[in-house]
């Protein structure tokens, strides 16, 4: 049995989904299918071979291909190209067709130029609707494709009709808007959907490009890291990141893991230890052995645990494509039955067909369709003003029904950046002047510990001589002729009055001894405490997963109000966690701002990444992975996320009850001919603008 990711064509919404997922899970020798609609991609487990997989798909009206990218590479993005064609185009050649109606102007537009008018709009750029509609009817299928395209279709041939009848009255626009409203709201959809697999790119491009391989007799040929196999020894210089997975083979220096613990103080590394693809070395060059390249690396895994998390989920359903199996073949039968009726009773086709007419351009779901998207794209500009990104709104919805939220800390819960905490004088020296020449030797490092110094300083630094870089240990160098070296306790060879287990104590050494030693550490962000009790406040359970010690994790969750502590996880031990409190129960939140903490982003019901924190490397793909991004510092946004949430869901839920309920009340005076007295077919109309006005209105209500 075998797992084989393919790529799917054709699909467009939640039902597509369902149909690809029935038809894979019907194909003998299939035993799971999951369908992700963000990447376009289906993952089968089974024996089934691709052809027979294949055959079963384009019999439901869709298509199935081998993947053509590098095992691990993201999905499409997709060309928005088109889509922003019809749109236009949709939306240009509607506005005309409303001249007549705005009071004052007099403007109506002749009968031809309102059909040429509308045919491209209904025709060319609402043609999607019809084609899909009709294969979906190819296969016994009906969706709200099925609607649009017979409430556009028939309410244009009727407009014709009229024209060519004489009728001054003519119902052009209600085909145009139909199309054009729609269209805009699938453009929304496509947009936000081409953004899915930004993680995936952003996790993959950590890994550079190409590497440095040594050949047997010394000498050192760039090439693409596909290039590299199993086996292969290469050089990586400081500052440069690690292209696979392997061992050092010689040398030694400091190595950022962040990407993987989240944590900013490099790690030391020395010969025979492990090296991880997209990790960064500093202070000297290393030489590697390969042990694992492309798919196989770590890096690689983690990308495939956001796709396969962002996957793991029920796809985005909204309420309009969940009933459509029921609600959209209920209005066919519906509209043949009003047809048939009056024509019994009246006898005439010519006056049985305006009732049918009229019901079906009233049920036609414009109103329905608009309810969720305008909503969302309305909050989305409200809450970029209060400092969150949206991308997905089910997960907004899963914010304000959230159960528990999970902190990362570094960068998240804290600022992510080693701070200057005491200075213990052991010599003859002031504080004053231990910093200066500690920051001085510490100008050209790039180590999170050498920023804090120069940071701590804050003023001029002195000229240095004869710096020198020891990896793992600390630094070297002669300021105003003396001899100083800063670092590690073992590196100066003496052991440090006291030490502070949540933070990271650097000794100062001069000709005479230790002259003193200096604490960094972490800090709380100011706000995080506050935070933290609202939250509480609002009864959500709170949790603190942190890739750091024990110690210092613990430390900061008492000092911020956080009562349940996971120290020392990897980025999957994060993503278990999460998993665990979903499976009892739970809808979980989780808020991060490192590449470790993307696949636990993915993961979550909801999300959130600090988009504007750290600076940690890996920040980009935490912010793709993430459906809410927070662009502005600090945590208060989370707080406005969550009133935003509840803001959100509340509106799409009165939007679609008035689209519902607006269906329900009209559909059946539709029927009974009741709306025939009003004008029919031009009542539906302006009733179905009417409809999406008022949900536009309703959800313009979340700007205040």
């Amino acid at each position: 049995m075998s797992t084989e990711t393919y790529a799917v064509g054709g699909m467009t919404c939640a039902s597509c989904v369902r149909h690809v997922e029935k038809a894979l899970r019907t194909t003998p020798g299939v035993s799971s299918v999951v369908v992700n609609l963000a990447t376009n991609q289906a993952t089968v487990e089974g024996d089934a071979t691709f052809e027979a997989l294949a055959e079963r798909v384009a019999d439901a009206g869709y298509q199935l291909d081998r993947p053509t990218r590098e095992e691990g590479a993201a999905g499409p993005e997709g060309d928005l190209g088109p889509a922003r064609l019809r749109m236009g185009v949709a939306l240009g050649l509607t506005a005309p067709l409303f001249l007549g109606m705005v009071p004052g102007l007099g403007i109506h537009l002749p009968g031809g130029l309102q059909a040429l008018l509308s045919a491209p709009v209904v025709f060319w750029a609402g043609g999607g609707f019809f084609r899909r509609a009709a294969r979906q009817a190819r296969h016994g299928q009906a969706s709200m494709d099925t609607l649009i395209a017979l409430g556009s279709g028939v309410a244009w041939t009727f407009a014709v009709a009229e024209w060519l009848g004489g009728s001054h009255h003519l119902s052009f626009e209600t085909a145009s808007a139909l199309v054009a409203f729609l269209l805009t709201g699938k453009y929304l959809e496509a947009r936000a959907k081409t953004r899915a697999t930004d993680a995936l790119k952003e996790l993959l491009s950590l890994a550079p490009p190409t590497a440095l391989r040594l050949g047997p007799d010394g000498s050192v040929t760039e090439v693409p890291v596909i290039a590299l196999q199993k086996g292969d020894r290469v050089r990586i210089l400081p500052g440069h990141a690690v292209p696979a997975d392997g061992r050092i083979a010689a040398g030694q220096a400091e190595v950022d893991e962040s990407m993987l613990t989240g944590e900013p103080l490099p790690v030391p590394k020395a010969a025979g230890e492990a090296l991880v693809a997209g990790t960064v070395v500093h202070g000297a060059a290393l030489e590697m052995e390969v042990l694992a390249v492309g798919s196989e690396t770590q890096l690689a895994r983690m990308a495939h645990l956001v796709a396969q998390a962002q996957g793991s989920k029920a796809p985005a359903q909204d309420l309009a494509d969940r009933i459509s199996a029921v609600f959209v073949p209920g209005i066919l039968l519906l509209a043949l039955l009003t047809l048939g009726g009056w024509w019994w009773t009246q006898g005439s086709l010519a006056l049985a067909w305006r009732p049918a007419v009229t019901l079906l351009v009233i049920a036609c779901p414009c109103a329905l369709g608009l309810a969720t998207p305008v909503a969302v794209m309305v909050g989305l500009g409200a809450a970029a003003r209060k400092g969150v990104l949206v991308r997905d709104a089910a997960a907004l919805e899963a914010l304000g029904k959230a159960t528990d939220l999970a902190f990362d800390k570094t960068g998240t819960l804290t600022e992510g950046r080693p701070r200057l905490r005491t200075v213990q004088v052991l010599g003859g020296l002031d504080t004053a002047e231990l910093l200066a020449i500690a920051a001085s030797l510490e100008r050209d490092s790039e180590h999170p510990i050498a920023r804090g110094l120069v940071a701590a300083h804050g003023g001029a630094l002195r000229p240095v001589e004869g710096f020198r870089a020891h990896p793992g240990g600390g630094i070297s160098g002669s300021v105003a002729g003396t001899a100083y070296r800063l670092g590690s306790a073992a590196f100066l060879g003496v052991a440090f009055p006291t030490e502070d287990p949540d933070g990271t104590s650097v000794g100062l050494a001069g000709p005479t001894g230790l002259l003193g030693v200096f604490v960094l550490g972490d800090r709380l962000r100011p706000e995080a405490s506050a935070v933290v009790a609202r939250l509480r406040g609002q009864g959500l359970r709170l949790h603190l997963f942190t890739g750091d010690r024990e110690a210092p994790g613990r430390a900061m969750a008492q000092a911020a109000g956080i009562d349940s502590v996971a120290a020392g996880l990897r980025p999957e031990e994060k993503l278990e966690r999460i998993k665990a409190l979903q499976a009892s129960g739970a809808v979980v939140g989780f808020v991060g701002d490192g590449v470790n903490d993307a696949p636990a982003l993915a993961q979550a019901d909801c999300g959130i990444a600090m988009g504007s924190g750290a600076g940690q490397q890996g920040t980009g793909a935490a912010m793709a992975a993430a459906p809410l991004v927070l662009l502005r510092a600090g945590l208060e946004p989370v707080l406005e996320a969550r009133r935003l949430a509840d803001r959100t869901a509340r509106i799409i839920r009165q939007n679609l009850g008035w689209a519902f309920g607006y269906n329900l009340v009209l559909v059946p005076l539709a029927a009974f001919g009741q709306l025939e007295r009003f004008g029919g077919p031009m009542l539906a109309g302006l009733a179905m603008g009417l409809s999406s006005l008022t949900v536009v209105l309703n959800a313009l209500r979340l700007r205040r």
